[in-house]
């Protein structure tokens, strides 16, 4: 079976709400073992809004709204998808009464245009909302299903684990589903890793697709079976070849981040790490100790941003900076080595770089960053020229940190 998801709200083309109940949407729809052909986003115009369900009426199985079935005016979702499927809305007695109790418990008048929430299609029926005043629909006709849930995620996230999901399963009879996986790259572009595993990218079923990140590529391998299991095979089989071919370039899968692996491999060697950051400004800090359980590995962070801070939090010699420059080898050398001394951790990491928009030159343009990583057998630094905005810039010198950290950590383990 195959499906269209339309999210309805000028607040989303505006930009003002993201749109992340679609997302969720379309991964329960791929469990179920049913395509999504497309995703679209439309305003509240009806005439827009008509012509789009229109199409995706005509080329899918099923078509799941999102928004607009509320009671005002701009609440033209149910509307739209009743002259689409052809059918029309006709009062329900049962949902009115629980309208007018709902607002009479909570003595807040209900107004004349609450009761076009109690509308519900003639060849259908109200999908039940116990999180809000706004029911659901179910529109069957002609072969054809059309389904319309609400926007707030705190009623749409549960209509689609109690109604969406249970009834698709029962209407596709279990005959197929999708499963999907992510490897996490890191250390080689995307063009790089495509030249790889280009001939891995050739096959319908389980395809792998490539997909560039801040900092690293994404390859997502996804199979349909007719069981879950089955698929997870076709999946594990796929990603196993992708595995022997870039190896520790993998950093991790699905949700895993990069501070993630990073410290998992800092508590499983037993080893430390402290870190003094000019131009990133405490963005490697921040990322590690956003793991819970970081403290067991991480003492503590500098920021040393002026030259002065740089001298007497890390010990930088003025005679380096004098010479070298605060953006230098030299300089991030001795803010790994000096934060490693301070705390006496297994590791030192140093950044000192430009990060711009200002203050580059021909021989230092914005983007220039040196990463050092101090340990036992002395210091490794890592000369990189960046591109991107100022926070690119910061997000690729921390990445860079962190894979620096990792493959030393993975080194070790063997």
């Amino acid at each position: 079976m195959r499906a269209e998801i339309i999210s309805v709200g000028t607040e989303l083309l505006l930009g003002q709400i993201v749109d992340t109940n679609a997302a969720y949407l379309a991964k329960a729809l791929s469990t179920a073992g049913i395509s999504v052909y497309r995703r679209a986003t439309v305003g509240d115009n009806m005439e827009r809004l008509v012509a789009a369900l229109t199409v995706a009426v005509a080329e899918n199985d099923i078509v799941i709204t999102i928004g607009g079935l509320g009671p005002t005016m701009d609440d033209i979702t149910r509307d739209g998808v009743a002259v689409a499927m052809g059918d029309r809305l006709v009062p329900n007695d049962e949902i009115a009464e629980n309208l007018s109790k709902f607002f009479a418990d909570r003595g807040i008048p209900m107004t004349e245009s609450n009761l076009r929430q109690a509308l519900v299609p003639v060849h259908g029926r109200a999908i039940d909302n116990p999180n809000g005043t706004a029911p659901g629909l179910l529109f069957e006709k002609d072969d054809k299903i059309a389904i319309c849930l609400p926007g707030p995620p705190n009623e749409f996230i549960p209509m689609v684990d109690s109604f969406v999901t249970p009834f698709l399963l029962a209407r596709t009879d279990n005959k197929g589903t999708i499963r999907s996986r992510i490897l996490r790259v890191i250390g080689m572009g995307e063009s790089s890793v495509e030249q790889i595993v280009k001939d891995l990218m050739q096959d319908d079923n389980p395809t792998v697709a490539p997909y560039a990140k801040i900092g690293e590529v994404h390859l997502r391998i996804t199979a349909r079976h007719d069981t879950a299991e089955l698929a997870e095979e076709l999946v594990e089989e796929r990603a196993a070849l992708v595995r022997a071919r870039l190896g520790r370039l993998i950093y991790g899968e699905d949700n895993q981040t990069l501070e993630q692996a990073v410290v998992s491999l800092l508590m499983d060697n037993g080893s430390t790490v402290a870190v003094a950051e000019s131009c990133t400004g405490g963005l490697l800090a921040k990322r590690i100790t956003d793991i819970p359980g970081s403290s067991r590995v991480f003492p503590a962070g500098l920021v040393c941003y002026s030259n002065s801070a740089k001298e007497d939090l890390a010990g930088v010699n003025s005679s380096t900076i004098e010479k070298h420059g605060a953006v230098s080898h030299e300089v991030a050398t001795e803010l790994a080595l000096g934060v490693r001394k301070r705390f006496t951790t297994t590791y030192g990491i140093g950044i000192t770089g430009i990060a711009g928009p200002d203050g580059g030159t021909e021989v230092k343009p914005v983007g220039l960053v040196f990463v050092a990583l101090a340990d036992n057998n002395g210091c490794k630094v890592e000369r990189a020229h960046l591109l991107g905005s100022r926070s690119i810039v910061r997000t690729r010198a921390v990445q860079t940190a962190l894979n620096m950290l990792r493959l030393s950590l993975l080194t070790q383990r063997h």
